[in-house]
């Protein structure tokens, strides 16, 4: 991988994630998770979309402990389900964490540092968001969330959830669930897409749909310029 920065685990080993650096930094940083397909073309241009925003980015390997370097193109949907089938949660939940402190040692002890993810990354950062030190959170289609309903129920800082109205790998029970959990929160907004299915968000290739993934660019912007470069 390119443009590749070294972060160390916890449990002492070394893994790589891409790097968007910003012309001019706002001080603020993001991690960003990609979908089961991990950091391919798609992700590092919305990484470098980020940067281009000011914001300082890290895409880390979701899948390095299963075999580094498998960042995938489209048209191997099988084995990037499988890897997303095999990769440990809790230990990328971790990462999470490594690279957030990663981005603070570089722009200051006192940065903000955002999550933004889709798909697998969309659980990840999520789950993120409540055991790591992020101030902000965006999911796009997270996928397997009825497994961490209890635990959902304590995130506290700033998140959205982007979901599609018509995504196969989010059940609608799931969708409800989630919806309940936040009804009434101020800090956490749940919006569904009408006739957006699970990868809208994913210009350049199907199912893209452009209204949606535009919508929801803006009202995560929105959110990431109050929270992560807002008045403390």
């Amino acid at each position: 991988m390119s443009d590749a920065y070294c972060l160390k685990a916890r449990d002492g080993r070394t893994f790589k994630a891409f790097v968007a650096a910003p012309e001019r930094p706002n001080g603020a940083g993001i991690v960003l998770l990609p979908e089961v397909y991990n950091v391919n073309s798609w992700a590092r241009g919305v990484a470098s979309s980020y940067a281009a925003r000011g914001h300082t980015v890290l895409v880390p390997d979701l899948f390095w402990r299963q075999g580094p370097g498998q960042h995938l193109d489209y048209d191997q949907p099988e084995r990037a389900r499988a890897n997303g089938e095999a990769v440990d949660i809790d230990a990328v939940v971790g990462d999470v964490g490594v690279a957030a402190g990663a981005l603070r040692n570089q722009l200051g002890a006192a940065a903000r540092v955002g999550v933004i993810g889709f798909c697998l990354g969309g659980r990840l950062a999520l789950l993120a968001a409540i055991r790591e030190p992020v101030d902000a959170a965006i999911s796009y289609y997270g996928v397997k969330l009825e497994q961490h309903l209890d635990e959902l129920a304590g995130l506290a800082v700033p998140s959205i959830l982007h979901f599609g109205e018509t995504d196969p790998w989010v059940p609608p029970s799931t969708l409800e669930a989630v919806r309940q959990l936040y009804d009434g929160r101020e800090d956490v907004a749940v919006h569904v897409y009408a006739n957006a299915g699970h990868g809208f968000a994913r210009n350049g290739y199907p199912p893209f749909r452009a209204d949606a993934a535009a919508l929801a660019a803006q009202r995560g912007s929105a959110m990431l310029e109050q929270t992560l470069l807002g008045p403390r």
